[in-house]
């Protein structure tokens, strides 16, 4: 089974959720799948450095460099134009069984007369996040551009999803999303896994009075997050806790967040592995006010026994779990939960029971690749069922 697989970005290093996902699955379905894969990169020289680490789970990868598209564009698929990767799709198309593209902005690279199935899965639904930042737009005129890109990108979103042969979405919450908006799709749940990091040690010390967040912080509503949290949060935590202590770690935080560093918040860039941060801390915070699909994040917290206080969208996708997770919608709750957290052991080992007991019930990567590898089969086994009609019908 030959497979195109066109991303915005290399799946290595795994410095993001959508990379971290891409990377497991591509582990996982290349004994069954020859890929070929195709990145539309915006760290062209990054990726481009970074491709050979791929080549032990895919048969080809190509990187592309990211050009900037007509600007009445929606601005997701404005980012993520190149004639070159076109062009290579389009070379490619007749020496695959099936196109698996991550992201509507992506299928404009695959032409509407494709000669195989196309398979497209979306880890957010994207115009969703751009009418949750309408909600928290820092005034009218950023109130009114977030608004004209949902809307513009609700349209070519639905439109790609049309022209799919089948969708796929990361949970089930995503997959009612756009059969509301499109009931006529075939939509299927290729989920994350969550168990890449392993399991906790044994034994643990007790955790540091310290708040945690992870994230990409290249990616907007991580950062967003960030500011919200120094700037709301933080400082009624500190009220209470007076020595507690505030990490951000990941990936590249821009200038307005390693500007939150100070005596109490730690700004850490890029790690080796977040694991030994998350065995240390005594609350796993997401408070974050943009998002969709699942978020890695708190799959690794999850995942680790950690307590976890999120906001709503930080807990996207899960089963409801009020034993596993504390959900808090404005900064004066959210700090009340970490302080309680910080300062209660009884209540930070309820919590930490409960989330190793949700994890325990959460997909691993080997499920999610079988979910995937079985989109694969569908579609080829439909695609070879056609092909047999149409010389029935000469």
């Amino acid at each position: 089974m030959r497979v195109l697989f066109l991303t915005c970005h290399l799946p290595y290093p795994a410095v993001s959720g959508g990379r971290l996902r891409e990377y497991e699955l591509l582990r996982r379905i290349g004994p069954e799948a020859d890929v070929r894969l195709c990145a539309v990169s915006k760290t062209y020289e990054q990726d481009r450095a970074a491709a050979s680490a791929l080549e032990g789970c895919c048969a080809s990868v190509a990187v592309f460099e990211a050009e900037p598209g007509a600007d009445d564009l929606p601005a997701q698929l404005r980012r993520h134009c190149s004639r070159s990767a076109s062009e290579h799709v389009a070379e490619l198309l007749q020496d695959v069984d099936v196109v698996h593209v991550e992201g509507f902005y992506l299928a404009h690279h695959v032409p509407p007369d494709a000669p195989v199935p196309l398979l497209l899965v979306e880890q957010n639904v994207e115009f969703s996040l751009w009418g949750q930042r309408v909600a928290v737009a820092d005034g009218p005129a950023d109130q009114r551009r977030a608004f004209r890109e949902f809307r513009q990108t609700r349209t070519s979103e639905v439109d790609a999803w049309r022209r799919a042969t089948l969708c796929a979405a990361v949970t089930e919450d995503d997959r009612a999303a756009m059969l509301r908006v499109a009931p006529e799709l075939d939509v299927r749940v290729v989920p994350d896994g969550c168990d890449h990091l392993g399991k906790p040690p044994e034994r643990r010390a007790e955790p540091a009075r310290e708040v945690l967040f992870v994230g990409n912080f290249a990616y907007e509503p991580n950062a967003d997050a960030a500011r919200w949290f120094c700037g709301e949060i933080a400082p009624r935590v500190l009220e209470r806790v007076p020595d507690a202590r505030i990490l951000l770690v990941g990936n590249e935080p821009p200038p307005d967040v390693t500007g939150l560093a100070c005596e109490h918040v730690e700004v850490t860039g890029r790690v080796p592995s977040v694991a030994d941060y998350l065995d240390r801390a005594t609350v796993v915070a997401a408070p974050l006010r943009v998002g969709g699909g699942i978020k890695v994040k708190v799959l690794e917290a999850l995942c680790r026994g950690k307590a976890i206080v999120s906001t709503s969208v930080g807990v996207q996708g899960l089963p409801d779990a009020p034993d596993a997770l504390v959900v808090c919608d404005d900064a004066e709750s959210f700090a009340a939960a970490c302080a309680r957290v910080l300062e209660s052991p009884a209540a930070r080992r309820r919590l930490e029971r409960g989330a190793a007991r949700l994890a325990a019930a959460l997909p691993t990567w080997d499920e999610a690749a079988a979910s995937l590898l079985e989109c694969y089969r569908d579609l080829v086994a439909t695609a070879t069922v056609g092909r047999t009609a149409a010389r029935a019908l000469r």
